[in-house]
């Protein structure tokens, strides 16, 4: 297997040689401004030493150590975030155009290394790597409806992002009280400290911790003791290490409703923007600007989707301050395909530079159903786009999210070479328990949501049908053909033997989807029975059986499969039945 495989997101340049390069023991060489690429290294090498500064190898140093260096180099001539790897001749160089490069580098070095070896317990190829990222802003926005996130589950996500290099997390759980509904109070002292933690981890992987604030529900815009209050919000999280920030005025009505705000803002459509944009520049000017932020705000419109110029939009432009970013969903809230036109026309609209907000794999409009798939339907093809990067909105369930997360890591990092397919293959083989759910995995990866469940189950479930008919003939009275159905038979099997015991974070996320998908499966095999067997004389028992199964089936609250089995099982009662009739 190519050690590229390994790698998510694909490098840009690399090649890779014959040879490996023992690191079962290494000398670490690196100053203080790769200080967290060392650390990493730290953590999962077992260095013979590890220095602070690159000097010649020690003489001391045991025979056969690898030197593995890491630095800064300004003069690679390297994009930002971008980094060369090279391995070879008992020695691995890493360099980064900034720390963050320096960071990536060590990543796909330790990509490269978790990378099956028959000869060495631990090495990595001999290699070449040039790499930068094409999208400035590659992450994810806990931007949810649901139970938000455990502290654990956030921690692990951050670690996740830095391996992945993915590099915001926007913290905006729409059901955390203080980030919503009670936005003018302070977090408690505990839960401020988790968040303290959060932004220590986030910089620890050169992760962007975006706090975002939603206060459009109650907010009096045109009130300076509400612009006050908001500031203080922003102050306390401030002084827990946040940096950067966000305000969101999504799924908010889009009219004005407190009279002062109609008075200083008008009546007119759209009169709202003007009050969100007022907002915008006075956190800006008063609380960003003073404390010398070096990112600037991030907003979300209440017109967050589609394409075309509003009056909402209009005036948005007009008073939004020009180096605001502002997020956008696509031409619609959650959607299948986003074309680089939809971009552009985004931007224009707005009159700022886009962030796409993308609602996937996020599945809290439909908490039964999980989206494990790729990242499908996404330009890649972005010259000239005014496209500032992605960040994906997840599920519920954080470690299962990471199937389609890997993903769009990989689109984001390298355009040209994103196929989803393939970086879905990569990233079930990367995180630990989804190989062996395979089955489960695969019936759950279509996008957009209403599209067919399973385009080839579907097929296949009425191939099946059309080979059976009433009296146990083929339409022209020949023998059955048994291939639809022994390879619906194959899949239906696969799907029921999931196994239940399968250890790890994603297991546990889906572990009602297991239960559900052995039961849906276990009808459709009852089903296949009943056509197999047609009016025989034990087909009154095989009927009562499919019936069980199919009620079994339906009544998990997880769906997996629900469009595509109970239809089929049911065509195969309908005709069992007719064909018991007569």
């Amino acid at each position: 297997m190519d050690a590229l495989d390994w790698i998510i997101p694909c490098p840009k340049k690399s090649s890779i040689g014959r040879s490996h390069v023992d690191l079962s023991g290494c000398l670490i060489q690196g100053g203080a401004a790769v200080g967290t690429a060392l650390a990493a290294l730290r953590t999962a090498l077992t260095p013979f030493a590890s220095l602070t500064e690159p000097p010649a190898v020690p003489p001391d140093t045991p025979a056969g150590a690898v030197v593995v260096e890491v630095r800064v180099d300004e003069r690679a001539e390297l994009p930002a975030e971008g980094y060369t790897l090279t391995a070879g001749d008992g020695r691995v160089v890493i360099a980064g155009a900034d720390p963050a490069g320096a960071f990536y580098g060590v990543q796909t070095l330790l990509a490269l290394a978790a990378a099956p070896c028959e000869e060495h317990g631990l090495c990595v190829p001999e290699c070449d790597v040039r790499d930068w990222p094409d999208l400035p802003l590659r992450g994810t926005i806990e931007g949810f409806y649901g139970t938000p996130w455990t502290h654990a589950d956030r921690m692990e996500h951050l670690r996740f992002s830095g391996r992945h290099k993915l590099n915001t997390y926007v913290y905006a759980p729409k059901d955390d009280p203080y980030h919503r509904e009670r936005w003018r109070e302070p977090y408690p002292e505990e839960e401020l400290a988790r968040l303290s933690e959060l932004v220590a981890e986030a910089a620890a992987r050169h992760v962007r911790f975006v706090f975002a604030v939603s206060p459009g529900l109650s907010m009096v815009y045109s009130d300076p003791a509400e612009r006050a209050a908001l500031r203080a919000k922003a102050e306390q999280v401030w002084r827990a290490g946040v940096r950067e920030f966000a305000l969101l005025f999504d799924d908010i009505p889009p009219e004005l409703r407190h009279e002062p705000d109609r008075e200083a803002y008008g009546t007119a459509e759209g009169a709202s923007a003007g009050a969100h944009a007022a907002v915008c520049r006075d956190f800006a000017a008063e609380f960003l600007a003073p404390r010398g932020a070096e990112r600037p705000l991030t907003m979300v419109p209440t017109d967050y989707a589609g394409t075309e110029r509003t009056a909402y939009r209009d005036r948005l432009a007009e008073e939004l301050p020009p180096d605001v970013l502002v997020w956008w969903t696509g031409s619609d809230v959650v959607v299948g395909e986003i074309t680089a036109y939809d971009m552009t026309a985004a931007a224009a609209s707005y009159g700022h530079r886009v962030a796409l907000w993308d609602n996937f794999p996020v599945n809290d409009f439909d908490f039964a159903r999980v989206f494990l798939g790729p990242l499908v339907g996404r330009a890649t093809e972005l010259d000239g786009v005014p496209l500032e990067g992605i960040t994906a909105n997840p599920m519920v369930e954080a470690a299962a999210s990471r199937l389609a997360l890997t993903t769009v890591a990989d689109y984001a990092w390298h355009l040209a070479a994103y196929e989803p397919a393939r970086s879905h293959q990569r990233a079930v083989r990367l995180l630990p328990g989804a190989a062996e759910l395979l089955p489960l995995v695969q019936a759950c990866s279509s996008w957009p949501p209403g599209d067919d469940q399973s385009p080839a189950l579907t097929a296949l479930c009425a191939s099946a049908l059309d080979a059976r008919v009433p009296g146990g003939s083929a339409p022209d009275g020949s023998a059955f053909d048994e291939e639809p159905a022994e390879r619906l038979r194959a899949e239906l099997t696969r799907l029921a033997g999931l196994p239940a015991d399968v250890p790890g974070p994603i297991a546990r996320d889906l572990a009602r989807w297991v239960a559900a998908a052995k039961d849906m499966a276990a009808a459709g095999l009852a089903a296949l029975d009943l056509l197999t067997n047609g009016a025989r004389p034990a087909a009154g028992g095989r009927v009562t059986a499919a019936e069980q199964a199919l009620a079994r089936a339906e009544a998990h609250e997880a769906n997996v499969l629900r469009g595509v089995i109970p239809p089929f099982v049911r065509a195969a009662l309908e005709r069992a039945t007719a064909s018991t009739a007569t």
